[in-house]
């Protein structure tokens, strides 16, 4: 019977349902076998996920009643970490942050309240400096060569385009508005965001593009002939509107190789990037299809929820199941990691956050696995790392150093 009630008590607790006084039983019988047996059940079993997390606003246990949890989940944590993947379960009340970290030692999360009120976390000592997200930054650049800041630019028509108005968006996203398929001479605009920036455009078919950090968009103001083409460096997610007659094609251009793909599609959902710092073009498929074209090496259909990898050196392309949550993170406002080493982390950081990182251990072993919010200043994110124990930082200006 207490085992039923525990249950009760844990799926109404992650559903905010649960009062006052449920909450406090939750916690009473939780270190009990049962409770250890019960809570484990949901974390791998029932597959909760830790995005669910970050919109409750439910009962706020103690410090001391959330400290009691996290010793737990680490300890389940130790125990399971071989079985089926380590999700979350506990939905933070009034959690703005939620980071699972699963480097082989610990799981890890903090508390914090919504609107400045008080917060309650676990965490290592405070990091000496902070720095803030990214936001959404990006400079347009007009056919004639001039350029608009686009984050600082007033609301409504920026420029003109031939016969196509260039405009930004009550909600700040860039649009274009004029004749689809205008004759005359074809015009190309470039939308760049900085280190630190994302953007999202309309294109002139209705199409829609975010933009990671430190990515490019080169396309034209109107698309006039059979297919409609745009140019990408960095990282971006687009949604295509349908046109049976005029294909869309995304010319990807990887820096670091001076090599690419082509990525075919009618109408769909996909991911692509193709950093110069990353070793693989991926190009990930939400809905529909796309055909990816790897040149020499190869051409591969899509099918929602795989992954074409094409190699930077070796243009050798092969496909995988994908995480597709854990591609489209960034669109969403998260970092989300699973099994991420700490290179490839950092990386991440480094485009967001507008730093750069050194090493002074080689951190080839530390894998991480979690969620964190993209809007929160980058002590959230380090402290949490910080807290698995096999990794510390260094804030030096807009410098991390990665210590052992």
């Amino acid at each position: 019977m207490r085992k039923d009630r525990l249950f009760y008590l844990l799926q109404q607790y992650i559903d905010n349902q649960a009062s006052g006084e449920e909450v406090q039983e939750l916690f009473g019988l939780l270190p009990s076998e049962e409770g250890e047996e019960a809570l484990k059940n949901m974390i791998i079993q029932e597959g909760l996920h830790a995005d669910q997390l970050l919109k409750v606003d439910g009962p706020l246990p103690s410090e001391d009643d959330w400290y009691s949890m996290q010793k737990k989940l680490m300890s389940l944590v130790r125990a399971e970490r071989k079985s089926a993947p380590i999700l979350s379960l506990l939905r933070m009340p009034r959690a703005a942050v939620l980071l699972l970290l699963c480097a082989g030692v610990a799981i890890t999360a903090l508390v914090m309240t919504r609107q400045g009120k008080k917060s309650s976390q676990v965490a290592v000592q405070s990091l000496p400096a902070d720095i803030h997200p990214g936001g959404n930054r990006a400079v347009l650049t007009l056919a004639d060569g001039s350029t608009i800041a686009l984050d600082s630019a007033h609301t409504g028509t920026l420029a003109r385009q031939g016969s196509v108005k260039v405009i930004k968006l009550n909600t700040g996203a860039l649009a274009y508005n004029g004749k689809e398929g205008a004759e005359g001479e074809v015009l190309y605009n470039t939308i760049a965001t900085p280190f630190g920036g994302q953007y999202q455009i309309v294109l002139p078919d209705g199409s829609k593009v975010w933009l990671n950090a430190a990515s490019s968009l080169r396309y034209p103001t109107a698309f006039t002939g059979k297919e409609r083409i745009v140019e990408l460096k960095g990282e971006g997610y687009f949604e295509i509107a349908r046109h049976a007659d005029q294909p869309f094609k995304v010319h990807v251009v990887d820096g670091a190789a001076g090599k690419g793909i082509d990525v075919q599609v009618l109408g769909t959902d996909f991911d692509v990037m193709a950093y110069a710092n990353e070793k693989h073009i991926n190009t990930t498929l939400v809905s529909g299809k796309v055909l990816v074209d790897a040149g020499k090496g190869g051409v591969m259909n899509l099918e929602p929820g795989r992954q074409a990898i094409v190699e930077d050196s070796t243009q050798a392309m092969r496909v995988t199941e994908a995480n597709v949550d854990q591609v489209i993170a960034w669109k969403n406002g998260l970092f989300r990691f699973r099994e991420t080493n700490i290179q490839e982390l950092m990386r991440q950081v480094e485009r967001w956050y507008n730093v750069r990182v050194v090493y002074e251990t080689s951190g080839r072993d530390q894998d991480f696995t979690g969620i964190v919010s993209r809007n929160e200043p980058i002590s959230v994110l380090l402290h949490n790392l910080e807290l698995t124990g096999t990794v510390h930082f260094r804030i030096d200006g807009k410098q991390i150093i990665v210590l052992p």
